[in-house]
């Protein structure tokens, strides 16, 4: 089986009244779906921005990516990258999530990620890499 990974960032339509209970079900969905279909990846999440890393078959993530970018909780999509792969990122990830908070602010901002440059601002390297250090750490 031929494996994809897909990157793209977006601005967070979510508002704050509803934010949490809105992740959550963003979260306990996508590891739903992506568990019966092969799919892993993790997720950067802001106030004002989403960046997601997808891994897969090709099939999969091609119809996981359509389904996000009609949803209305995210506008401004930038499509990073979608390539082959020869093995996972994040290979025990239904869906991992690190949210910009008082505990990974720092790890964001040494990143580049800030308020006034957040994740849909930033390039690729830089969002695989920030995830990549957030998804070794407990969750």
């Amino acid at each position: 089986m031929s494996l994809i990974r897909l990157v793209y960032a977006s601005e967070s339509r979510l508002v704050d009244a509803n934010r949490r209970s809105e992740l959550d079900g963003i979260l306990a969905s996508a590891r739903r779906f992506n568990d019966q279909n092969g799919i892993t990846g993790f997720l950067l999440a802001t106030d004002g921005a989403f960046a997601q890393m997808l891994e897969g078959p090709r099939d999969s993530v091609i119809e996981t990516y359509g389904r996000i970018v009609v949803d209305a909780r995210h506008a401004a999509f930038r499509l990073l990258v979608e390539e082959p792969i020869a093995a996972r990122s994040f290979p025990g990830w239904a869906m991992g999530i690190a949210e910009r908070d008082e505990t990974t602010s720092f790890i964001f901002g040494l990143y580049g990620v800030t308020p006034e440059a957040d994740l849909h601002a930033q390039p690729l390297e830089t969002l695989v890499d920030l995830a990549g250090e957030l998804a070794g750490r407990p969750g």
